[in-house]
């Protein structure tokens, strides 16, 4: 992500936070509902006790639904907007928060998740998503999970990157055989997951659930 990205990302999301407050507006969501279908969309790919890198996190309102689903998950969340992360420490102390992006850290989680990081960007788009993609898959031990706004959609939005899905799944069959796309929860919106290895057969899951 360029400079002059991550300053006019980090600015836009301050102007919403003081216009705002703590409010999905602040997130920029047009109502509370589609933060809850992206978290829904998103949470499938987690397991109980798994370590969750949150890439963008906002408020770390995605922390408090995966409690709300008893998944026991260690959180980790990083945002650009270091008003974005003053507002999430006061909100939730105990929570690992860092004003970062993923080229900024070092680690591995099981599940690295991104929700909205690319719709805003300017420069280069397509390479800054391709980049922030594979950063992502390199920290991800289990997979990666991120959604975007989608060429696909019935109009286009002005000022707001749309990622074609097509393209998208094939850089991601460059990084791993064991590729994801959801485009049948929202008409503008996709998700795309990244696995390390093959998911497990119906009967495997089934054992592995009963152990």
């Amino acid at each position: 992500m360029t400079s002059s990205d991550r300053a006019k990302i980090s600015g836009y999301y301050s102007n919403l936070i003081a216009t705002y407050g703590m409010d999905p507006r602040a997130c920029d969501y047009g109502r509370a509902q589609s933060q809850q279908i992206k978290f829904q969309v998103l949470s499938q790919r987690i397991k109980p006790g798994q370590r969750v890198l949150d890439v963008g996190c906002g408020f770390a309102n995605y922390a408090d639904f995966l409690e709300s689903r008893g998944l026991g998950i260690t959180y980790t969340g990083i945002d650009i907007c270091p008003d974005m992360i003053q507002r999430a420490r006061q909100a939730r102390p105990g929570l690992e928060l860092e004003v970062a992006s993923p080229f900024d850290i070092d680690g591995q989680w099981d599940v690295v998740s991104a929700n909205g990081i690319f719709y805003l960007l300017q420069e280069a788009p397509w390479e800054t998503m391709r980049r922030l993609i594979g950063r992502m898959f390199e920290l991800a031990g289990v997979c990666c999970v991120f959604n975007s706004l989608s060429t696909w959609a019935p109009e286009t939005r002005d000022g707001e990157f749309q990622a074609n899905p097509e393209e998208v799944l094939a850089y991601c069959q460059s990084l791993t055989p064991y590729v994801e796309l959801d485009h049948a929860y929202m008409p503008h919106d996709f998700c795309m997951t990244l696995r390390r290895e093959a998911k497990p057969s119906g009967a495997a899951r089934d054992r592995d659930d009963s152990n």
